[in-house]
């Protein structure tokens, strides 16, 4: 199975602020989180993330490359 996710945001975007907290943070956070529960708890799950760090990328690269 393949699977590809998008955390949103990221780099300049921060998304909702609020709290002391970015959106973008939290959304990748989160999506490493279950890309962990996944890989580790699955067999032949390949999972593909848009960004692994604090990045921006366009709509056009994400789609992309979810269409890999």
């Amino acid at each position: 199975m393949k699977l590809y996710l998008d955390p949103g945001h990221g780099g300049s975007d921060s998304g909702a602020q609020g709290n002391g907290m970015d959106e973008k943070n939290i959304n990748l956070d989160i999506a490493q989180r279950i890309r962990t529960i996944l890989t580790h708890e699955y067999s032949d799950v390949d999972v593909r993330m848009s960004r692994t760090d604090d990045s921006t990328k366009s709509l056009t690269q994400r789609t992309n490359e979810a269409n890999w």
